[in-house]
C-alpha cells in the first residue's frame, strides 16, 4: 500500500525527534558519567544494602529501579532532580522507612550491575552506615525512662488516639513483657479469657480518656517498667549480633550513674534504631557510610 506524503513527512519529523532525544539523552548520561562528584548529594545519603562506595554506585547504578520493586517493606526512594546527587538512585530516609535486612537481600539480587555488592548476602554484612546517638540529652536509656511509660503518655493527649496502629504496637509489646500476675491483671480488666493479638482491636474499640488514664497507670507499675528504654536493640533486625551495648557510666559533674547505649561494630546502619526510636526528634540516627572506629562511640 502507498504511504502518502503527509504521512511520510509525519514519520520524518517522528523519527528526528526521537533521534534528537536519543541523542541528547545520550549526551547526558555521557555528560553525568564524567561529572560523578558533581552529582554528590551535600548530606551523605543512606544507600540500599552493599551500595559501592558513593562515587563507584553512582558511576555503575543505571537507575533502573529494580531494588525498590522488590524491596519488601517499600523503604526504597528515588531520588528526584531536585534532591543535587544522582537522579534516579535510589536511598533510604531511615525515620520514615528503615530497612529491615530482609532475608537474602532481595534488593541486592535484583541488582543488575552490581551496584549493591553481590557478594554480600546476610545483613550482617550491609555495612551501609553507622548508628550515632546524636541526641543524649533527649535519650531515655540515658535519662532512665522507660519507652512504653513515655510513649503511653505522651499518647494520652486525646488528638493523638485516633492513631490506632501506633497504640497496637505499643499494646504487643506490652503484653509481650507482662508477668504471669499481670497478665492475669490484663485479663480482668477488659474481659478476656486469652491475650492475643486478635484482641487487640477489641481494646482500641474500648479505648477513652478514663481506659487511656488505666493504661498509663498498669504500664507504670509493671515490672518491665523497671527497666529504661533499650528499643534501639530490641528492634535491631541483627540485635544477636550485638550491636549496641548498653554501659553504666558516672556523670563527673553530679556523680549520676545512668545507663547508655554504645554503638559496636556490628552495627550495619540499617535505621530501624532510629525508625522505631520513641523520642519526637529520634535521639539515635543513622550516619551513612559512616565506619566505625575503637573508642569513638
Amino acid at each position: 500500500m502507498a504511504v502518502k506524503s503527509n504521512d511520510k513527512a509525519k514519520i520524518t519529523r517522528r523519527n528526528f525527534f526521537k533521534g534528537s532525544t536519543l541523542v541528547m539523552i545520550g549526551g547526558a548520561i555521557a555528560s553525568g558519567a564524567a561529572s560523578v562528584p558533581v552529582l554528590r548529594s551535600e548530606e551523605p545519603l543512606l544507600r540500599p544494602p552493599g551500595a559501592l562506595d558513593e562515587d563507584l554506585f553512582l558511576a555503575s547504578c543505571i537507575k533502573c529501579g529494580q531494588c525498590l520493586q522488590v524491596c519488601p517493606p517499600k523503604v526504597i526512594m528515588l531520588a528526584k532532580i531536585n534532591q543535587g546527587f544522582g537522579l534516579g538512585t535510589p536511598y533510604i530516609v531511615p525515620r520514615e522507612g528503615a530497612c529491615i535486612l530482609c532475608r537474602g537481600l532481595p534488593c541486592v539480587l535484583a541488582c543488575p550491575t552490581g551496584s549493591l555488592n553481590h557478594d554480600i548476602s546476610e545483613g550482617s554484612e550491609a555495612e551501609m552506615g553507622l548508628a550515632v546517638v546524636s541526641r543524649p540529652e533527649t535519650c531515655l536509656s540515658i535519662k532512665g525512662e522507660n519507652d512504653l511509660v513515655y510513649e503511653l503518655v505522651n499518647l494520652s493527649d486525646s488528638d493523638q488516639l485516633a492513631d490506632s496502629e501506633k497504640l497496637k504496637k505499643i499494646l504487643l509489646r506490652l503484653i509481650g513483657k507482662l508477668t504471669p500476675d499481670e497478665l492475669d491483671q490484663w485479663k480482668k480488666k477488659w474481659a478476656f479469657d486469652e491475650i492475643s493479638v486478635n484482641t487487640i482491636p477489641q481494646i482500641l474499640a474500648k479505648l477513652n480518656k478514663e481506659n487511656i488514664s488505666w493504661l498509663v497507670d498498669f504500664a507504670e507499675g509493671t515490672l518491665q517498667a523497671a527497666q529504661a528504654c533499650q528499643i534501639c536493640l530490641e528492634t535491631c533486625p541483627i540485635k544477636e549480633e550485638n550491636p549496641i551495648v548498653f554501659e553504666t557510666r558516672q556523670d563527673a559533674e553530679t556523680d549520676r550513674d545512668y545507663v547508655t547505649p554504645v554503638v559496636q561494630k556490628t552495627c550495619v546502619g540499617c535505621g530501624v534504631c532510629e525508625m522505631e526510636c520513641p523520642t519526637p526528634a529520634p535521639s539515635i540516627t543513622i550516619m551513612p557510610r559512616l565506619k566505625w572506629k575503637e573508642g569513638a562511640a
